[in-house]
C-alpha cells in the first residue's frame, strides 16, 4: 500500500487527510437541470471547443476527468471537500482496512531543485515489508523498477506501479536519510496488519501511547494498548495525536467511550439540520492524563482531544489545532474515483463547534521547524513537547 499522508500541501493529488469518514455512497448521475445543468452545459461546451480546435498533443480523457473533479471540488471553497482520483481512492480504502497487500508506506509528491520529482516517505507501517527491507522515514524513492520517478508521467501511475498482488517483488531506488547515501532495495508485496495504535511504557510509570489516526482497528488496538500500560503498572497516560490526520467517526467515538464518564461525547448535524448524538456509558479509566497535539492535528484528533479537556481528563499539551469542523462522506464516482465532500457539521460535548477555533492547549509547548521536519525520528530526550507533557503528568 502507498498513500499520502496529507498530500495537498506537499503538491501532489487531493485528499481527505483530517476527514471524519462516516461511509462511502456510489452515486448514479441523472439527467442534471437547474444549477447542476449550467455545470453540465459549459462543460460540454469547453470539450465541445476542444475537440474542434485543440492542437496540442494527444491527452488522456481519465486524466482530463480528474482535472475536472479537482477543480469543481476546489471551487466549493471548502478546504476538507476534495475529489480522489481512482488510483488514490483504492490506495486509501486499503489504508483503512485492517489489513492491506503492499510494502506499507505512505509518500508525498515532492521536486527537487532540478524540476525532477521523488516520492518523499512520509511514514513506514510497523512490521511492513518496507521495514522489513530497511526503507526508513523521510528517505527519498528515486527510481521504481530501474524507471525513474519522472518517466511515470504522474503521481497516481508512480503509486500504482509499487502496488501490487502479494509476493509480488518491486525494486526501489532509495537516497536513504539515515546515511544519505543512495541504495537498490527489493521488496516484496505482502499482506500485513494496519497497526495506527504503539503504546510503551515511559519514566515515571507514565503509560505513552501514539495514535496515528482512527481507522477501522483502531479502537480495538486502542483498548488493547490501554488495558496493557494498566497491566504494566502505568500511573498515567499520554496520548500522542500530533501529526494525526483523522478518520472514521466510530472509532474516535470507541476511543473516547473507554476514557470518558457517563454523558455526550459528540452530535453530528447535516444539511437538513438532523442532530445525530453518541453518547459514553460509566464505565471510565479513572488515571492522570494528557495529550499532545500540534497544527496538524486534525478532526478526529483535536476533536478526541476537545472531548477529554471538556470533561477535565486530560491536560492538552502541545500547539493549538488547526480547528475541523465537518465531517466528509465519501460518494464513490462513475470513473471509480470519489468525491469526499463535507456533509455534517459536528460538536464537541458541550456543543462548541471548532471551526475556526480549534483546540487551545492548556499548556503551550513548539518544536523548532529543523526538529519538526526530522519528527518521526527524533529521541525522546530532543522531543520537547513530549518533555512538556511529561512534566504536566510527574507533578
Amino acid at each position: 500500500m502507498v498513500s499520502l499522508r496529507r498530500a495537498v500541501a506537499a503538491g501532489a493529488a487531493a485528499t481527505i487527510a483530517g476527514g471524519l469518514v462516516t461511509g462511502v455512497v456510489v452515486y448514479h448521475a441523472v439527467h442534471p437541470s437547474g444549477q447542476a445543468g449550467e455545470i453540465y452545459d459549459v462543460l460540454r461546451q469547453a470539450d465541445s471547443i476542444s475537440q474542434k480546435y485543440f492542437v496540442g498533443e494527444d491527452y488522456d480523457t481519465g486524466d482530463l476527468i480528474n482535472g475536472a473533479l479537482t477543480g469543481y471540488a476546489q471551487g466549493l471553497g471548502d478546504r476538507w471537500t476534495s475529489y480522489m482520483t481512482p488510483e488514490y481512492y483504492q490506495s486509501y480504502r486499503e489504508s483503512s482496512a485492517d489489513s492491506t497487500v503492499g510494502i506499507g508506506v505512505t509518500v508525498s509528491y515532492l521536486e527537487n531543485d532540478d524540476g525532477t520529482h521523488y516520492l518523499y516517505v512520509n511514514t513506514v507501517a510497523t512490521d511492513s515489508p518496507a521495514q522489513k527491507a530497511g526503507i526508513g522515514c523521510y528517505d527519498k524513492i528515486t527510481a521504481i523498477n530501474g524507471k525513474r520517478i519522472d518517466d511515470f508521467g504522474s503521481y497516481d501511475k508512480a503509486v500504482a506501479a509499487v502496488r501490487g498482488k502479494a509476493g509480488g517483488v518491486v525494486q526501489l531506488g532509495i537516497h536513504q536519510y539515515a546515511t544519505n547515501q543512495d541504495v537498490t532495495l527489493s521488496v516484496t508485496r505482502a499482506e500485513y496488519e494496519q497497526i495506527h495504535v504503539t503504546s510503551r511504557m515511559l519514566d515515571n510509570q507514565i503509560g505513552y501511547i501514539r495514535i496515528e489516526k482512527f481507522a477501522d482497528n483502531t479502537d480495538e488496538q486502542f483498548d488493547a494498548a490501554v488495558k496493557e500500560m494498566q497491566k504494566q503498572g502505568a500511573t498515567s497516560l499520554l496520548f500522542d495525536l500530533r501529526n494525526n490526520p483523522g478518520g472514521q467517526l466510530t472509532a474516535l467515538v470507541n476511543c473516547l467511550d473507554t476514557l470518558l464518564p457517563e454523558g455526550k461525547i459528540i452530535s453530528l448535524k447535516d444539511k437538513a439540520g438532523k442532530t445525530e448524538e453518541y453518547t459514553s456509558d460509566a464505565n471510565a479509566v479513572d488515571l492522570p492524563m494528557a495529550v499532545l497535539v500540534n497544527a496538524d492535528s486534525y478532526s478526529a484528533a483535536e476533536f478526541f482531544a476537545a472531548a477529554l479537556q471538556e470533561y477535565g481528563k486530560a491536560t492538552i499539551v502541545g500547539e493549538k489545532t488547526v480547528g475541523k469542523g465537518y465531517s466528509q462522506q465519501g460518494f464513490e464516482l462513475s470513473n471509480g474515483g470519489c468525491l469526499n465532500i463535507s456533509t455534517h457539521c459536528y460538536y464537541t460535548p458541550k456543543g462548541v463547534s471548532l471551526i475556526g477555533k480549534g483546540v487551545t492547549p492548556d499548556k503551550q509547548a513548539d518544536l523548532s521547524d529543523e526538529k519538526k521536519e526530522h519528527f518521526y525520528v527524533l529521541r525522546d530526550s530532543e522531543d520537547d513537547q513530549l518533555q512538556a507533557a511529561i512534566s504536566v503528568l510527574k507533578k
